[in-house]
């Protein structure tokens, strides 16, 4: 006898398929996912056996030692349950807030794919993972993508055969994922294997042979070979206006791929000359707020105010009201553009002086954020700590810290160590330790922070080298280093001035 065996059935079903979850928040309505019926007094069950711990936020938390007890007294029983109720969880594809759930989901699914074999895997379980790392992918959030991306090519592998259709597509997902994580060159060896692999097998006019030349042209781009990327993009607008015609959107959208490559190689007037032509034609064919016409239409602008020799740092306040107005997409729905802006917006007042006004719209941001696509979402990172220079702009010290650190504990959880947004948020609350002097704390956190900040921008960054001479002051002089004699503007988390 055990002492889970005084358990009712449905709280052991339940400890069972929880113990493959990670150490964390189970939120209510995952709780029902992993057992549909369950009621209030199962979970409450366990509170009282003491094996989880009720969530201020709903839900419980299961401590890693329980975890592993249950999982030992088990055996591999409440595995496969636990994935397919995060499936359950994740929901039908594109429904409201689907991306916040997958936020919520990952390190569960993480902790998930830890514990388990590729070889053991069901196929709702490769299905659920290869669907979360499209959705990471989408938001830029690739480092915890990526070991996901990895294990799915491996699942497909070992179940579906090495040179099955899905496992080149899957082989051409982590190639994006690599290229966005910063392996540029393992992403291209990858891509031009996928290329090389389909095409032998079902030919070279093959859907996902096309798919994948127009991420390898982005990669070779990244890596600055652009004679091979405009290449590339060439063969894609030629394809593309053979096969659906030269107002179709993939080839109006080669068009605009092909202008930023050029401008990326310093051709601007040759990029101007691919916009000019584009623009009239996506207002006419996509619709004059489709995003992506929206998108086509600002690289001009910018491009034309590079020519002119015009500050081209983003749109300014007055565009920003007229985006907002056509990104809000569907009733009741709030889309990432719409959020996008609306942090813009809240920043160009806050930049103007116009402190509550920014509050109120960061805030508002943070809020439809964090129920549309998550609070560790990296637009609603961004508003976190905006919002926490707002409060610093007032004096407000201990407020701007915690909302800064409210925001680099979601950043953590979601975006991995080595997200820009990450990094930027770091830096904010290193400034606002060292403003403050809490010696200790600013000490603590450089050690802990500066390699990967070293990793991700390199030694020449001024952020670096100006953390490189406070770890050096402190360790020589203590707190008289660390008392602040300049302004946030100045320090090391000012925010960087392109981010929008």
């Amino acid at each position: 006898m055990t002492g889970f065996d005084s358990l009712s059935v449905p709280a052991r079903e339940l400890l069972g398929r929880a113990a493959w979850l990670a150490p964390e928040h189970v939120p209510e309505d995952l709780t029902l996912a992993l057992l549909p019926d369950a009621s209030d007094g199962v979970v409450a069950e366990l509170v009282r056996a003491r094996l989880v711990s009720p969530h201020p936020g709903g839900g419980f938390v299961m401590e890693t030692r329980t975890g592993e007890s249950v999982r030992s007294a088990f055996g591999e029983g409440g595995r496969d349950e636990a994935v397919l109720a995060m499936s359950r969880y994740l929901g039908d594809e594109g429904s409201p807030g689907e991306v916040a759930r997958c936020l919520n989901l990952l390190p569960h699914l993480v902790h998930w794919a830890g514990l388990t074999h590729p070889e053991d895997d069901v196929v709702d379980g490769a299905m659920l993972m290869n669907r979360v790392v499209v959705l990471l992918l989408h938001q830029e959030i690739s480092e915890p993508a990526l070991p996901l991306a990895e294990r799915v090519v491996r699942t497909c592998e070992i179940h579906m055969g090495a040179e099955d259709l899905r496992t080149w597509r899957t082989r051409c997902i982590l190639a994006s994922v690599l290229n966005q994580n910063g392996h540029v060159r393992r992403a291209v060896r990858q891509a031009e294997k996928v290329i090389a692999g389909v095409s032998a097998l079902y030919g070279e006019d093959h859907p996902q042979v096309w798919t994948t030349r127009q991420n390898l042209g982005a990669m070779y781009m990244r890596l600055q070979e652009f004679d091979r990327a405009v290449s590339l993009v060439r063969q894609l607008i030629e394809h593309h206006t053979a096969v659906s015609g030269p107002r179709d959107r993939k080839a109006l959208m080669a068009r605009h791929n092909l202008a930023v490559v050029l401008q990326k190689a310093g051709r601007l007037a040759e990029a101007v000359e691919i916009w000019e032509a584009c623009v009239p034609e996506c207002n006419m064919f996509l619709g004059v707020t489709d995003p992506d016409t929206v998108d086509v239409r600002q690289s001009l602008t910018a491009a034309l105010e590079e020519q002119a020799g015009l500050d081209t740092s983003g749109m300014s306040l007055e565009e920003a009201e007229r985006m907002i107005e056509h990104a809000s997409g569907e009733p009741g729905r709030v889309t990432q553009r719409y959020l996008a802006v609306l942090v813009h917006r809240a920043t160009l007042l806050r930049n103007q002086g116009r402190l509550d006004e920014a509050e109120f719209e960061f805030g508002k941001a943070i809020d439809l954020g964090s129920k549309e696509i998550g609070p560790g979402h990296p637009i609603v990172v961004s508003a976190h700590y905006r919002l926490a220079l707002v409060h610093d702009l007032r004096g407000q010290d201990d407020l701007a810290l915690a909302v800064a650190e409210r925001g680099l504990r979601e950043c953590e959880r979601s975006l991995g160590r080595r997200h820009q947004e990450t990094l930027f948020t770091v830096t904010c609350v290193l400034s606002m330790l060292a403003k403050q002097n809490r010696v200790a704390e600013l000490q603590q956190m450089i050690e802990e922070w500066l390699a990967d900040i070293i990793e991700s921008w390199g030694f020449a960054h001024p952020v670096v080298r100006e953390l490189a001479r406070h770890r050096s002051g402190l360790a020589l002089y203590g707190a008289e280093w660390a008392r602040p004699t300049r302004s946030p503007s100045e320090s090391p988390g000012a925010e960087p001035t392109d981010a929008s």
